[in-house]
């Protein structure tokens, strides 16, 4: 054990002693590597500006609805062309598409320069968590060109976003237009239909009016009936209690209509008026029966005109609920289609400007980094050294 440390000590030594020898080249082989880092930074390297552009965007669905699975026509219709909701991330993937990246070479002449793919792999874009905010970022050697990079971009972002909800408008507010001509014809032709209906004669409410007249002079016959036949019994009786009675002589009794005073007997003048009161009992049963199957028929025909009616008003309604519907949701995208949602909905908080100061390249970090390579390739160079004289050494022993 004992005899292993020393071994590995006597090592430890060798290897310190070695680094020693080769100090010098160590350090000249470190402050070549500073000074080359130093030389590519300070005179290859062309300074950098990083330009940036901060944007704020809405969740913005100017329809903002639920799908409809009831047959509202109205949520139907919403479902139907509907925008879709713009999230901060939907935002952020949309800027550097082809569309906004060829405007913005196109804009600033940059066709020589920058190829649609280059110029998305040099744009940087960031989210700050939980807010609204997109940072678009760009590095270039010159500060003007990075800034005018940077506000076409996010310019021409803006425009696009509200050209795409333009054009989705448009294609909904087209078919919403044929849709909307159909539904009026529609429309037409049932009040057409309505109107066809209504100028035939005796309509559902005339015969309702009639039949609630004939309900009421039956109501009365039936009535009066009662009476008469309640009448016919006060007069049988008394007919019963005269002919029964002794002595009953006649008596004077003024006719009404010639004002003659005429000689008769009680039990003569209860029959006459019995005999009244029974003709107008039968002609009241000829009359009422009759009444009843007037009302039968008068409400079957009103059962009849009324659900007809009733259908063809129902579709008269559906049909003008169903237009006024296409008509409003027409309105609603012809505004669509003449605001400006994207400027709406992103908003630019502060533009890009030329900046003063560069942030590359990084001269401290590299020559840092020429420090550390330096002494790890002059270290490398040492053991090296050392080791390939060694070698020689024991070869020469070796051959002795």
């Amino acid at each position: 054990m004992e005899q292993q440390y020393n071994e590995d000590e006597i090592s430890l030594r060798e290897l310190i002693e070695a680094l020693l020898r080769q100090k010098k080249l160590i350090a000249i082989i470190t402050i070549a590597s500073v000074l080359l880092a130093g030389i590519y930074s300070f005179v290859i390297l062309e300074s950098t500006y990083e330009s940036r552009m901060m944007l704020m965007a809405a969740n913005v669905n100017p329809q903002n609805t639920e799908m409809a699975v009831d047959g509202d026509v109205d949520k139907l219709l919403d479902a139907m062309t509907n925008i879709p909701t713009m999230n901060v991330e939907s935002y952020r993937q949309q800027i550097t598409t082809p569309e906004v990246l060829r405007k913005t070479i196109e804009e600033l002449d940059l066709g020589e320069i920058y190829t649609i793919g280059s110029l998305a792999r040099k744009i940087q874009l960031e989210t700050v968590k939980e807010t609204q905010l997109i940072t678009i970022k760009v590095e270039d050697t010159d500060p003007e060109m990075a800034a005018a990079i940077v506000n076409s971009v996010g310019e021409n972002f803006i425009k696009y976003v509200t050209e795409s909800t333009k054009s989705r408008a448009n294609a909904s507010s087209q078919y919403v237009a044929n849709q909307m001509e159909i539904e009026k014809s529609n429309y037409e032709d049932a009040l057409l239909e309505q109107k066809e209906l209504l100028s035939q004669p005796r309509s559902s409410q005339e015969v309702s009016m009639e039949m609630e007249a004939i309900l009421t002079q039956l109501t009365e016959f039936k009535t009066d009936k009662n009476s008469l036949e309640v009448r016919k019994e006060a007069l049988n009786a008394s007919i019963q209690v005269s002919s029964n009675t002794p002595g009953n002589g006649s008596s004077l009794t003024l006719n009404q209509n010639t004002g003659r005073v005429i000689l008769d007997s009680s039990e003569t003048t209860l029959r006459m008026e019995l005999a009244e009161v029974e003709s107008e009992l039968d002609s009241m049963d000829r009359m009422i029966p009759e009444l009843e199957k007037t009302v039968e028929e008068l409400r079957v025909e009103y059962q009849d005109k009324y659900h007809r009616e009733s259908i063809i008003t129902q579709r008269v309604d559906r049909a003008k609920g169903i237009y006024e519907s296409f008509l409003k949701k027409y309105e609603e995208l012809r505004v669509t289609e003449s605001a400006q949602i994207g400027e709406a909905s992103v908003v630019v908080v502060s533009r890009a400007y030329a900046p003063v100061n560069p942030v590359g390249p990084r001269k401290a970090l590299n020559m840092a980094i020429g420090l550390v390579l330096g002494l790890m390739i002059g270290v490398f160079a040492a053991f090296f050294i050392e080791y390939w004289k060694q070698s020689e050494v024991d070869s020469k022993k070796g051959l002795s």
